[in-house]
C-alpha cells in the first residue's frame, strides 16, 4: 500500500499532499500538450542548427586569429635569431616562411645600418586585423591604409 495522497487543484496546477503517514510521494507525469512539446523540440532543434551556422565575417573564427598571431610570433623570432647570427636586422630570414592562405608580411619601416624594422603582417581571411612585429615584440593592431 502506497498511501493516501491528496491532489489539490490551484488554478492550472496540482499540488500533491502527502499524509504524515507516507515517506513518498511520486508525483504524477507532467501532462504537456502537443504544441508545448513540440516548441519544445522545435526550439532544440533551432540551437543546435545555429551551432552549425558559419560566422558572418568569413575567416574571422579563432582558428584564423591564433594561426595569425602564431605567424606573426615566427616572423619576430626569425628576425631576432637572424640579429643574433650576423648582428643586423636582416628580411632574408624570412624568404622561406609559410605564410598562412591570404596572409602577408610588408616591411613598413627599415633602419639603413640594419639596426631596427616594422613588419605588418595583414591577411584577406581578417582584413580589420593586422600584426605590427619589431624589435619590441609583436602587437595586434589595426591594418595600415
Amino acid at each position: 500500500m502506497r498511501g493516501r495522497v491528496r491532489v489539490v487543484h490551484v488554478g492550472r496546477f496540482h499540488v500533491l499532499m502527502r499524509c504524515a503517514y507516507h515517506r513518498s510521494v511520486r508525483p504524477s507525469r507532467d501532462h504537456r500538450s502537443a504544441g508545448t512539446r513540440l516548441a519544445l523540440i522545435a526550439a532544440v532543434i533551432a540551437a543546435l542548427a545555429a551551432a552549425c551556422v558559419p560566422t558572418t565575417m568569413p575567416g574571422a573564427d579563432a582558428g584564423v586569429v591564433a594561426e595569425l598571431e602564431r605567424t606573426a610570433n615566427i616572423l619576430f623570432h626569425r628576425m631576432e635569431l637572424g640579429f643574433l647570427d650576423s648582428g643586423i636586422y636582416t628580411t632574408n630570414v624570412l624568404i622561406d616562411v609559410n605564410l598562412p592562405e591570404g596572409a602577408r608580411w610588408t616591411l613598413q619601416d627599415f633602419a639603413t645600418d640594419g639596426s631596427s624594422y616594422v613588419l605588418i603582417l595583414t591577411s584577406s581571411n581578417l582584413p580589420d586585423t593586422a600584426w605590427r612585429i619589431s624589435p619590441r615584440g609583436v602587437a595586434r593592431t589595426a591594418p595600415p591604409g
